[in-house]
């Protein structure tokens, strides 16, 4: 009679692992194509990790944990914007990294405070919530890395919602490359040390 009684739980216990895996299954096609589909470069997209699903409670709401990740983000970005621009005094336009950042803190604000104008309490549970890391090349031909946080329906099968975050470096000189300096009218000019502030690396 014991045997028998496990025998249903040992059911249990295989439906639950093939619905986990086929879920899993479903979520990296989707993301995946969803990428491709909306990247200017898919051709050069790299998927460097896709994290466990974790559940949706409305499109607005955030943990603790993922506002201050998020907030730590933006300050991130602008800091490294402001250093690249002299606070905006000398933005170079020919800065592929730089205008490749500019877009993409677009793009992350838009994405951010669209949603988190609206009601941010906890409601019921509306479905999944996936991080997924990734590299690709902007349109200006700088190649870098993001990170894209998807909304997905209950099913797994429609993007609900979605906005990307920026990986960069914080405020650290490329110690590896040296002061280039070259000589106008007999002095001797340095090249601006903010421009050496680098997207995290990239393999």
């Amino acid at each position: 009679m014991k045997h028998i009684k496990f025998i249903p739980l040992a059911m249990l216990t295989v439906l639950m692992l093939a619905s986990c895996q086929s879920r899993e299954i479903k979520i990296k096609k989707l993301v995946t194509n969803h990428l491709e589909q909306s990247l200017e470069n898919p051709q050069k997209l790299k998927v460097l990790e896709i994290a466990e699903p974790d559940s949706a409670f409305g499109l607005n709401y955030f943990t603790k944990q993922e506002q201050a990740y998020m907030m730590n983000t933006i300050t991130d970005v602008t800091s490294v914007l402001m250093e690249r621009t002299a606070y905006m005094t000398k933005p170079d336009l020919d800065d592929a990294y730089t205008m490749t950042l500019a877009d993409l803190e677009m793009r992350m604000s838009a994405g951010l405070f669209s949603g988190m104008l609206g009601e941010a309490k906890k409601g019921e549970w509306s479905g999944w919530k996936v991080r997924v890391t990734y590299t690709a090349k902007s349109k200006y031909g700088c190649k870098y890395k993001a990170q894209r946080w998807y909304f997905l329906d209950k099913d797994c099968q429609t993007v609900i919602r979605h906005f990307d975050l920026p990986i960069v470096g914080t405020g650290k000189a490329d110690k590896t490359a040296k002061d280039k300096q070259t000589k106008q009218d007999g002095k001797s000019k340095q090249t601006n040390p903010a421009s050496k502030i680098v997207l995290s690396t990239v393999k």
